[in-house]
């Protein structure tokens, strides 16, 4: 019996690596959807911008949902140009999370797509050294006006 539960645990840590891969290239996947999907509106980030940026940060589908208690959860990529001052060529993606708890006068949920571009060695810098926290929203929507709404770049 105890062979049959080590053999268990032993199966159970080698397919662990194996899900979390495969979790980190979807993300990946959802995130170059993401920026393409934002590139092709007529509206989009101008490429002069994109031109200017150190990294950029992409978090597809944040969840946000509230009944007095609220939350944010979503996961995403971030990928930064090379070299000390950010002026290099673009590297590889590094996996990001974004969690956030609040309270008060809220009710309702949402999913938004952010893409986050960096502009400053600075900004970037402190965003891959250390929790970050990136603003704060005040909006209300209802009914058809919500599914109308595009979320802005700040």
């Amino acid at each position: 019996m105890k062979n049959k539960w080590t053999s268990v645990g032993l199966l159970a840590v080698l397919a662990l690596p194996t899900y979390a891969q495969k979790k980190e290239e979807e993300r990946v996947e959802n995130a170059g959807k993401v920026m393409e999907e934002i590139l092709k509106a007529p509206d989009s980030i101008p490429q002069s911008v994109l031109d200017k940026a150190d990294c950029v940060a992409v978090l597809p589908s944040v969840k946000k949902f509230a009944l007095g208690l609220g939350g944010s959860y979503g996961r995403g990529v971030m990928t930064c140009r090379g070299g000390k001052d950010f002026k290099g060529k673009w590297g590889a993606p590094t996996m990001m999370a974004l969690e956030g708890a609040s309270f008060g006068l809220q009710l309702g949920g949402e999913a938004t797509d952010f893409v986050l571009l960096l502009m400053s060695s600075r900004s970037a810098s402190g965003i891959l050294a250390s929790k970050v926290k990136l603003g704060g929203d005040a909006s209300a929507a209802a009914g058809r006006l919500a599914a109308q709404l595009q979320p802005r770049l700040t």
